[in-house]
């Protein structure tokens, strides 16, 4: 068995033993489907992070709301521009296992057509900062690694086992990445650029502010841990070619094993290569307007959708764990584009 789906399966066991552990607050959520859910289809599911929390923001926008609860997980349904959509938010921060299990319940449950992930995320790109737009056009699990004895990187799943003078042994020493569905990513590209038309000064930490980069190419980069050495984070880049990192993982590894398509769309709101982090009043206000960013992105998507009828049912799953992209296009989308360079070397990138 690959380790892969062991993974998958310890974290589906786990699932199990919690929602047998847990008392339910309101009429069993798995049995909705066949009464209270009746055959209807939830068209978008909405998944955000715990903290910053902006749920109100999208319910807000929600017409015929019901709320559902099954231990930790709540589960918000309603019509937003017309379009079906169920809303989740999986507690703690940065859980890998309950990030899971909230995806697969939300999929098996409300059957979305596809998923979009709003969130945050710190850049590790010395040009990316507060305010510009990764869209996760493939995510890679950076944390996924074993190290040899000076600490050097040896990327790929566990079974690659490592020896100091050989590397890796068996397995496969390359990084696992998953891809979204080229249509969202093409979506959610077009939705950004609408909506994330200029970053304010204060944000910034700068005299003033400036468009945001829209990296529509990104590689989001996912892990259970937090990266704060500048050194580290260079070579995690160097292996991952990743953009910025996050705890979204999870949600495209069950997305793609449902063969339900996905998207992620996170905001810069910390410059992890200006280091360390400083958890203050303005980590916390990056926080708040990276999310609210991501979320309004994720709404403009749904209004495009419904402006559009035909769009309705053409989303069908293609990427997962197979590329659909031309050779080398997410390192080469990693360089910024003029007028953020140009910024950049101006006002540099402060936290």
């Amino acid at each position: 068995m690959s380790n892969i789906k062991l993974y998958f399966y310890m974290i589906i066991l786990s699932g199990m033993f919690i929602f047998s552990s847990c008392s339910t607050a309101d009429t069993e959520l798995l049995a909705l489907k066949d009464s209270v859910l009746g055959t209807s289809r939830s068209f978008v599911g909405i998944i955000l992070p715990s903290s910053p929390n902006t749920y109100a923001q999208i319910t807000a926008k929600m017409n015929n709301q019901r709320n559902y609860k099954e231990g930790f997980f709540k589960f918000t349904t309603g019509d937003i521009y017309g379009i079906s959509v169920v809303l989740s938010s999986p507690p703690p921060v940065g859980s890998f296992s309950l990030t899971a299990i909230d995806t697969y319940l939300m999929e098996k449950t409300f059957d979305p057509v596809f998923v979009i992930d709003p969130g945050t995320a710190g850049s590790h790109l010395p040009d990316l900062s507060m305010g510009d737009v990764v869209i996760g056009a493939r995510v890679v699990n950076f944390s996924n690694y074993m190290t040899k004895s000076d600490g050097k990187i040896v990327p790929g799943q566990f079974s690659s086992l490592v020896s100091d003078d050989e590397g890796y042994k068996q397995g496969n020493p390359n990084p696992e990445y998953i891809y979204a569905d080229p249509e969202l990513v093409k979506l959610a590209a077009v939705a950004a650029t609408k909506v994330a038309r200029f970053t304010p000064a204060n944000i910034l930490s700068a005299p003033v502010g400036r468009r945001p980069w829209v990296l529509a190419y990104g590689t989001q980069g996912s892990g259970d841990a937090w990266l704060r050495n500048v050194k580290q984070i260079k070579k995690s880049t160097k292996i991952f070619h990743e953009a910025d990192e996050a705890g979204n993982y999870p949600i495209a590894l069950v997305s793609t094993m449902n063969k339900i398509p996905f998207i992620e769309i996170h905001t810069i709101s910390d410059a992890a290569m200006n280091v360390p982090t400083v958890i203050n009043q303005y980590f916390h206000q990056c926080s708040e307007y990276a999310q609210k960013r991501s979320n309004l992105i994720a709404l403009k998507m749904i209004k495009i959708i419904s402006s559009d009828k035909d769009e309705r049912v053409s989303y069908n799953f293609t990427g997962g764990f197979a590329d659909p992209w031309p050779n080398r296009k997410f390192v080469k989308a990693m360089k910024p584009p003029a007028y953020v360079s140009d910024w950049t070397k101006k006002y540099g990138v402060a936290r």
